[in-house]
């Protein structure tokens, strides 16, 4: 496991210069963290060209006060720090790495093995992504200065690369593909596994705002209109019915924190491995209803969605 810094060092050449040199800039395009980029930004259905992105980059070294919609005049601005963070990097590469490995393995068994390499990058709104489990892509223009938030994110980007049995992920895709609810089955699935990458980033207890906004104490503040709206997704879903703005509108992060949390510390990590080794949530699901009844809390499900995730209502019944 390893850095590719290659794409934030031709960046920091690229908008040290007061012109712009496109010469450096198709070295920047080609570089393996800008292709990612590009290539996620298109599968999000945003269809970044390259053009757009030399567009934006020569308007910010024309103008000091133009702000790209991809936040390169956010490195502009900050080019020293910048250049001090790469040779921290260079420099401290194990340790960085180490640490955010730990962090995993607080919550996934050690006998997952986990082996990516990271590509670092600048450009649009995400933290990171992972891609087929064995690259992860993080966007340093959010933590640049910032470096205990850059090993959490890469913590949450590890989670998402630990290795699952192939006979586990053949189960899973098979019960999604034949899943009579498969809106409600898709939805419950990412929200679980977010809701464990960022207890893996951030702990049990959220004691800083995620520098690009997904997981803030005040949208925790918000959970019920959060549930709300999952409560009628999963309730269309039932019917065939798929929402696609309602999905887009949905925090998958807050809900997936605040119901993994309770599990978390109610229960402990053991339970947990149901998704993270099995990709199977139903228990996790009982158990943080049970805890809220418990406590004499509101679990945010209504009695609708709950009879659909956890009793025997024909049609669908969480994994």
């Amino acid at each position: 496991m390893k850095f590719n810094i290659e794409s934030i060092v031709v960046l920091e050449k690229l908008l040290k210069q007061n012109t712009f040199d496109e010469k450096e800039f198709n070295r920047f395009v080609r570089t393996k963290g800008i292709k990612g980029f590009l290539e996620h930004e298109h599968s999000m259905n945003k269809y970044t060209s390259i053009n757009d992105v030399r567009k934006e980059i020569k308007r910010i070294t024309k103008s000091k006060e133009y702000k790209d919609r991809y936040g390169f005049h956010k490195i502009k601005d900050n080019i020293l720090q910048l250049s001090e963070d790469i040779q921290y990097i260079k420099e401290k590469e194990k340790f960085i790495i180490d640490e955010a490995i730990e962090a995993v393995y607080k919550i996934v068994p050690r006998d997952m093995s986990i082996d990516t390499n990271i590509y670092l990058y600048v450009g649009g709104d995400d933290g990171g992504f992972t891609v087929n489990r064995n690259r992860i892509y993080i966007n340093y223009g959010k933590y640049i200065g910032n470096v205990d938030e850059f090993i959490k994110i890469i913590s949450h980007e590890l989670y998402h690369s630990r290795n699952i049995q192939l006979r586990d992920r053949f189960i899973f895709l098979l019960e999604t593909l034949l899943s009579p609810n498969g809106i409600t089955h898709e939805i419950m699935s990412k929200i679980i596994e977010e809701g464990i990458a960022c207890l893996v980033q951030h702990g049990p207890i959220l004691k800083a705002d995620d520098p690009t906004g997904t997981l803030t104490q005040r949208g925790l503040l918000l959970l019920k209109g959060e549930f709300e709206l999952l409560n009628q997704i999963i309730l269309k879903g039932q019917d065939g019915i798929q929402n696609k703005k309602s999905m887009e509108r949905l925090n998958i992060y807050i809900i997936g924190y605040h119901i993994i949390t309770t599990v978390y510390n109610g229960e402990g990590v053991l339970i947990l491995d149901d998704w993270t080794r099995k990709l199977k949530y139903r228990r996790i699901i009982e158990t943080y209803i049970e805890i809220c009844n418990r406590n004499s809390v509101p679990s945010g499900f209504s009695c609708e969605a709950k009879d659909i995730l956890i009793n025997t209502r024909e049609g669908f019944r969480a994994r």
